[in-house]
């Protein structure tokens, strides 16, 4: 490392420079040092300054007012001045077609082979933050953010809460949201959100290693009381089996879609309603279940239909990938981004409807011993291999068959990696093909015979 003379190497952000706009953090340290909370691993801030919060909540009153996207037909308003914005200051776009009707598709290996290509010129590098994906569809990714593209998840729920009547206390004194895991082993951490006026903001862990007493879990959570626990469908299964008495407005399933079978456990058991959100983490929230389709809820995303295997888009109703356009975010911003995901696209009075939507669902794996294995867990152990790719499936004798795509051999370390996972003594049949007969960049299939 070249460092300056007399300069000492940056370790981290304190809290003054994790939240700039917050001089009262006391909430912040009682959420860290209750006698009941967690071993939090992380830190995490929204480093918002003056000028992010306004562009926060200008987009906030953007997200909510915006009756019409789009009219069938026709284009959004500001698609081809973001095209031209794209073409002069991102690099990957420059030599791309001045047309919009003429730009090809993008994919994840675009991303993944060279993120710097889609930093926009423009974008203050001094503000970079980085988040890596659960590469639960794929190889993990690091996708770049800034303050206030990563701030505005918010206001994108918000806008859904309201639509179901539900309205946040951005209290400074209470807990707003907690995003809840049961996973071997994540980041964990309280945080406030400054938009939400101090309000906690908190990320938990469900494994009883996380914490000094594995009854504090409930005590914690029960002290709080967040009125918004977001999570997966793993998640909620297993805090419902701790039995909380827990009073939140609102459960939000965002990592995967939700079963009509576990939502209703959930709305029986937590007697709130229980959304089901479309969310990807390249480009945050895009649309939000209503019967069966799922309303989108940005303006600023324009959502298109292609050909599975053609560069070519879809009619209106015709099932194909979705594929996206936009986004607030200097550090990614995407156009015809394929999704890797499929359904149908329905307008209607400017609004667009995603029908038969066909996105990760919860396959669950299970231990010799019955134990649930969360999909997310077999994922992060494979990110420690050189795999280009995998396949896993489960069956009634709990025997798991990997496939997977490597110029190296790495069977033995693929074995005792689902053993880590698995508990010891799981049986797994394992084959590992070269990379070159991969037919597709994202090989991630979980399958499995036993149902959720």
């Amino acid at each position: 490392m070249c460092m300056a003379e007399n300069k000492k190497p940056a370790i981290g952000l304190n809290d003054a420079e994790r939240f700039p706009l917050l001089s009262d953090l006391s909430f912040l340290q009682q959420l860290r040092q209750d006698e009941f909370a967690p071993r939090y691993n992380f830190q995490s801030g929204d480093r918002l300054e003056a000028t992010h919060l306004e562009k926060v909540k200008a987009y906030a009153h953007i997200i909510t007012n915006a009756s019409t996207f789009w009219q069938a037909g026709g284009t959004p308003d500001w698609l081809e001045q973001y095209l031209s914005w794209c073409r002069n200051t991102i690099p990957f776009y420059e030599a791309r077609p001045d047309s919009f009707a003429a730009q090809p598709t993008i994919g994840r290996k675009d991303l993944l082979a060279a993120p710097w290509e889609f930093v926009s010129r423009e974008a203050p590098l001094e503000e970079l933050l980085v988040y890596q994906t659960s590469g639960t569809t794929g190889p993990a990714m690091d996708v770049l953010f800034d303050p206030v593209s990563q701030a505005c998840w918010i206001p994108q729920l918000q806008s859904i809460l309201q639509q179901h009547g539900i309205l946040l206390d951005a209290a400074p004194d209470k807990v707003a949201i907690a995003l809840i895991c049961s996973q071997q082993e994540t980041l964990t951490y309280a945080s406030l959100s400054t938009y939400l006026n101090g309000a906690g903001v908190l990320k938990l862990n469900l494994n009883p290693a996380g914490w000094k007493d594995p009854n504090d879990r409930l005590l914690y959570l029960e002290k709080y009381d967040p009125q918004v626990l977001t999570g997966d469908p793993f998640a909620f299964l297993d805090l419902m089996k701790l039995e909380p008495a827990l009073r939140p407005k609102v459960l939000v399933s965002s990592a995967m879609k939700l079963t009509a079978g576990v939502r209703e456990k959930l709305e029986d058991y937590f007697r709130c309603p229980v959304l089901d959100i479309y969310s990807m983490t390249e480009c945050r929230m895009v649309a939000c279940a209503e019967g069966d389709r799922y309303r989108a809820i940005r303006p600023e995303l324009y959502l298109e239909v292609f050909d599975k295997d053609k560069d070519v888009a879809l009619p209106y109703g015709e099932r194909g990938e979705l594929v996206i356009t936009g986004g607030n975010n200097p550090f990614l911003p995407l156009i015809r981004y394929r999704t890797g995901d499929f359904c149908s696209i329905e307008m209607e009075q400017g609004i667009p409807y995603l029908v038969g939507l066909e996105a990760r669902l919860p396959v669950p794996f299970y231990t010799l011993g019955g134990e649930l294995v969360n999909n997310i867990e077999i994922s992060r152990a494979m990110m420690e291999l050189p795999l280009a790719g995998f396949t896993l499936h489960q069956d009634k004798n709990f025997r798991l068959t990997f496939t997977g795509w490597s110029d190296e051999a790495i069977a033995l370390a693929v074995q005792t990696a689902l053993q880590k996972v698995f508990k010891t003594g799981i049986a797994a049949d394992i084959a590992i093909h070269p990379v070159a007969a991969m037919k597709e960049m994202k090989v991630v299939n979980y399958t499995s015979a036993f149902e959720l």
